[in-house]
Order: C-alpha cells, then sequence, then structure tokens
C-alpha cells in the first residue's frame, strides 16, 4: 500500500475586492522575515477589477533584503490569466525556489490607472490578508519607491505603523509550501483511509 503526500500551497498575500484605489508605476513592496525554510511556487499581482487581465505590464519577484539580490526569476504579467486567491490574484508558476532563514520583500512594479494596485493611504480598505504558513514566516512591514524597474524598495516613510504597514499595499504576492504546513490534502488522507481499510479486511480474512 502506497499513498502519496500532496500538499497545498499557502497563499501569502491574499488581497480581496474592493482595493484598488491607486495607480502608482514605481516600487511596491511587502518585508517578511523566513523563520523555517520555505519553497516558493508561484508568484502573483493583484488584479483589482477581477476580471483576470491586465491591461499594461506588472512585473514581479522576490529580494532579499540583506544582499539587495533578487532570488526568484522575475515573472511579467501582461494579458488574461485565470483569477486565484479571493478572486483578485493572477498567479505564475515558477521553478521552485527554496528560501532559507533571513529577510524578505515581495515586489511589485509597473500598476497604471488602467491596473490600479491598493494603498492603505489612498483608499483601499483593509490591504491583503496575511497567512504565515504556520509561523514559517513573520511579517515585518512595507517599502516603496518611484522607480519603473524593479529595485528592492528599502523605505516606507508614509506607511502606516505596525501591525497595519504589513498590509499597507495590495501588489505582489506568493504561494509557498512548508514543512510546518505539511498536513495532507484531502484526496491523500482519503487514500490512506482506503488502504488501511484494506489492511484490516485482508487480516480479517485470514
Amino acid at each position: 500500500m502506497a499513498a502519496g503526500s500532496v500538499y497545498a500551497d499557502t497563499v501569502a498575500y491574499t488581497d480581496p475586492g474592493l482595493q484598488g484605489s491607486q495607480a502608482w508605476g514605481g516600487n511596491l513592496a511587502l518585508n517578511f522575515d523566513v523563520n523555517s525554510p520555505i519553497t516558493v511556487t508561484d508568484l502573483g499581482v493583484f488584479n483589482a477589477s477581477g476580471s483576470g487581465m491586465i491591461t499594461g505590464t506588472i512585473q514581479v519577484v522576490i529580494f532579499n533584503t540583506i544582499t539587495n539580490t533578487e532570488v526568484t526569476p522575475v515573472v511579467t504579467f501582461h494579458g488574461s490569466y485565470s483569477t486565484g486567491g479571493l478572486g483578485f490574484d493572477l498567479f505564475q508558476a515558477i521553478t521552485p525556489v527554496v528560501l532559507v532563514p533571513g529577510s524578505y520583500e515581495i515586489d511589485a512594479v509597473g500598476f497604471s490607472s488602467t491596473d490600479l494596485d491598493g494603498n492603505l493611504n489612498t483608499g483601499s480598505l483593509s490591504g491583503p490578508l496575511l497567512d504565515n504558513g504556520g509561523a514559517a514566516l513573520t511579517f515585518t512591514g512595507a517599502s516603496w519607491d518611484s522607480s519603473t524597474s524593479l529595485d528592492d524598495p528599502l523605505t516606507c516613510p508614509t506607511c502606516k505603523p505596525a501591525p497595519a504597514q504589513f498590509s499597507q499595499f495590495d501588489a505582489g504576492t506568493f504561494t509557498f509550501t512548508s514543512a510546518l504546513t505539511a498536513t495532507p490534502e484531502p484526496s491523500s488522507l482519503s487514500l490512506l483511509a482506503a488502504g488501511l481499510g484494506l489492511l484490516v479486511l485482508v487480516f480479517r480474512r485470514r
């Protein structure tokens, strides 16, 4: 008997509806610490309309904020995608990347009047919902700058005080897996239960 262990990905920042409030073309980043190694499987972007369409071009990447280097591939969004999360996030799979404990940020650049971002300072209601993957992550803040190229922004002089700052922007997001959230999905549990049931029947027949 064999049962596969299939684990569901965790969405770190899930953007709800009615958050689009700003046409900022510069960098918008959300900062986090990794406490226990995680594997990043998808990069995502906020889709204010919920239509799945990105009219312009938005780029997303994760930076290591200590070394100021990109640690995932840069993902470019343009065109139509299936919606995920609560219906206002779009995702693209990447070659999985392991992030070891350290300090990082998910950075997005390229929002516009046709692809709004969200900002608690410009009328967004709540910002993204946070999931730390069973304490694999600690959310630490936000940062931004006016550059129109991805560049690891480091400060947020106008951001809300913590903890509201952790959800300052509806912009980039990502999905990940972690040993701390390694709970088999229902399909795997059902397979395991069925296998155990067969073993019981075999022993009873003997």
